[in-house]
């Protein structure tokens, strides 16, 4: 950080970069979603996955909330659900990226460790995570010879003529 930044400064430079960051992950969530949902896919895994990212997403938001849920993450859902719950949890990361960044969360993993993190380390988790997935998918896509959705950064950029 240059050393002239002040710390608000630098804050609201976090808070830029990972709105950024948010809007290509929808962007690229919704992508896919349009992508997996038009195909007559007989496998469940690629909707499995979808399903994974989003409602993976709202187990930390829970967290964040100081309601933490059990649930499975691995469901098919209904392509409407699942662009309802997209909508929702990008109104979440803007709530938490407005409001919550420095808060330290108290939590538990789905493996029963104890840890805390800040909320913007959990936001690059989940970002991370979407990335992660999207990379199984296109993986599953490519074994399969179907062409896929190029979501990378650099083609976000490009389409949004940023």
């Amino acid at each position: 950080m240059d050393p002239n930044t002040t710390e608000l400064e630098a804050g609201r430079l976090l808070q830029k970069e990972l709105l950024r960051l948010v809007d290509q992950s929808m962007w690229a969530n919704r992508e896919w979603i349009e992508h997996v949902y038009s195909r007559p896919d007989s496998d469940a895994r690629p909707r499995e996955i979808l399903a994974h990212v989003v409602l993976g997403e709202r187990v930390w938001f829970d967290r964040v909330a100081g309601a933490p849920k059990e649930g499975d993450s691995f469901l098919v859902l209904e392509k409407d659900e699942l662009l309802r719950t997209l909508e929702e949890n990008e109104r979440t990361y803007r709530h938490l990226i407005a409001e919550r960044l420095e808060d330290d969360i108290d939590f538990r993993r789905a493996s029963g460790e104890e840890y805390h993190a800040r909320v913007a380390d959990i936001l690059h988790h989940l970002l991370t995570h979407g990335y992660h997935h999207r990379g199984q998918l296109a993986a599953h896509y490519a074994r399969l010879g179907v062409e896929l959705p190029n979501t990378d950064h650099i083609q976000y950029l490009i389409v949004q003529r940023l």
